[in-house]
């Protein structure tokens, strides 16, 4: 892919500010140490997408850990028979490549819920179903992890119980999550020493659900904290204050030690007319490169270990969740449910994991951006300029990274700015830029900046620096060593 495939900003600037010298290298998952880059590999319990198409086009983009959803349903037809062997199969396929599953315990089971809604009892909590259907959840999350006791660590225990579709067949109930858990993880924990147990919510904050969940105690029994973030802008409703407030509490309630990932989170490249995100623009694949792109950044850049992009590739049937009805879902995949071909998303992600692996740390930098142009009267131009840049900063190599952008509702196709004035303030303890480059994170080009100037040895401010509605990189080329190819 080239720079020209996506826009023509940096090719034909009118400063000749910038000249292009190479792409970001994809890296393999295998030759990754490690990162906190993860992809939703949900839905297999309900024969949703064919994983075989997935694996090695996942393991050739460096991506390092695969969400999944073990399937009570598919995993027990028979009461007391137990056959793991589809998802043996998914788990070594991801192990071999270098990627690390991680497990989303959930959902019923019909022998033990009847009346429940699909084949796949999606959402039915065996706590309302009797001693029968407890006892049963509780042989089967025995076996499950017994067997896989060697190959997986990370258990996340159901997925987001604070909403009703997932919450059958009573209202959700933090109370009743808290206690679902205190059942399920000693039992997993007797046979993974060591497992890492995850809670969950659909959400970062909710006020009539979090504060009593985490007020429970909960946090003497869970590692984890997954938080599943769905929004229009990665970055709305202050999602950064919504974190804080989740760690605060966390820490004044015994969690101190407990870990906040981001588990879920998506969007998609066409959505059904009516999809409860409410998009207005309802097909583009760029939409959602962008999409990622800010998702991983917003999630890096507040401190989170592990980012979760929904999912590895589109669902293609029709499927029922809880109550709701049946009905075709948005194609949230990062690969074409229909032939499994490459979106612009799965490239977008490729160049997250090249330049976020465990040679990236988050350091506090500081980075400012101003503008001296003369802004235009245009129903085009955002609102958000000049107030609301959105800026991360990290370190690799010792070398500074500085993303920038504007958080505009990618809908808009915010056409973006070309001569921005950016100053650099590296933190003391590393060796700052003085070989500056720029990354187009959307399509992995890196171009030479030209107009720079320096204070000492380093570069202190760029000058003609584009700006978009998707994180751009500045860093110096040394941070990128191994990362390049022409």
């Amino acid at each position: 892919m080239t720079g020209q495939e996506f826009n023509h900003d940096w090719q034909t600037h009118k400063s000749n500010n910038f000249k292009k010298i190479g792409q970001l290298k994809h890296v393999t998952s295998d030759s990754i140490k490690n990162s906190g880059v993860s992809i939703g590999f949900e839905c297999l319990d309900r024969f949703l997408f064919d994983p075989e198409k997935c694996y090695d086009k996942l393991a050739a983009i460096g991506v390092k850990w695969a969400r999944c959803q073990t399937g009570w349903c598919r995993c027990e037809k028979e009461k007391n028979v137990y056959d793991f062997r589809w998802l043996d199969t998914v788990v070594d396929n991801l192990l071999k490549r270098g990627i690390q599953p991680w497990f989303n315990l959930g959902y019923g089971n019909k022998l033990y819920m009847p009346d429940a809604y699909g084949d796949a009892a999606v959402g039915h909590v065996p706590l309302y179903y009797g001693d029968e259907a407890l006892q049963a959840w509780e042989k089967y999350v025995a076996a499950l992890a017994e067997h896989f006791s060697d190959r997986v660590n990370f258990w996340e225990i159901w997925n987001e119980p604070n909403v009703k579709s997932f919450w059958q067949p009573m209202e959700p109930s933090p109370m009743d999550y808290a206690k679902l858990i205190r059942i399920t993880a000693p039992i997993i924990r007797n046979y993974v020493p060591g497992a890492k147990i995850g809670a969950c919510q659909n959400c970062v904050f909710s006020p009539s659900y979090t504060p009593a969940f985490i007020k429970s105690g909960i946090a003497d029994t869970i590692d984890i904290f997954s938080v599943h973030i769905y929004r229009i802008q990665p970055e709305s409703k202050n999602v950064y204050n919504e974190l804080e407030t989740l760690r605060r509490m966390l820490d004044e309630n015994g969690g101190s030690h407990v870990k906040i990932y981001q588990g879920e989170s998506g969007y998609a490249s066409w959505f059904p007319e009516n999809h409860w995100m409410n998009t207005y623009f309802l097909e583009s694949e760029t939409n959602q490169a962008k999409w990622l792109l800010r998702r991983f950044l917003s999630d890096f850049g507040a401190g989170l270990e592990l980012s979760c992009f929904f999912q590895v590739a589109d669902m293609e049937k029709p499927y029922q969740k809880g109550f709701d009805e049946i009905k075709l879902p948005a194609r949230y995949g990062i690969l074409n449910g229909n032939n499994y071909t490459p979106k612009k998303s799965y490239y977008a992600l490729a160049h997250i994991a090249t330049v976020f692996d465990c040679d990236t740390k988050r350091l506090p930098s500081y980075i400012n951006i101003s503008s001296d142009v003369d802004m235009p009267k245009s129903e085009r131009l955002s609102r958000l300029f000049n107030v609301s840049f959105m800026t991360h900063s990290f370190i690799r190599n010792n070398r500074p990274m500085y993303f920038y952008y504007l958080p505009e509702d990618i809908q808009l196709d915010w056409p973006g700015l070309s001569n921005m004035d950016i100053s650099l303030f590296p933190a003391e303890h590393n060796t700052g830029i003085s070989n500056p480059v720029a990354v187009d994170m959307l399509d992995g080009s890196i171009y030479k900046i030209e107009n720079f100037e320096t204070t000492g040895e380093y570069v202190s401010q760029l000058r003609g620096m584009p700006i978009k509605d998707y994180p751009i990189l500045i860093t110096d080329i040394n941070a990128l060593a191994g990362r390049i190819e022409n």
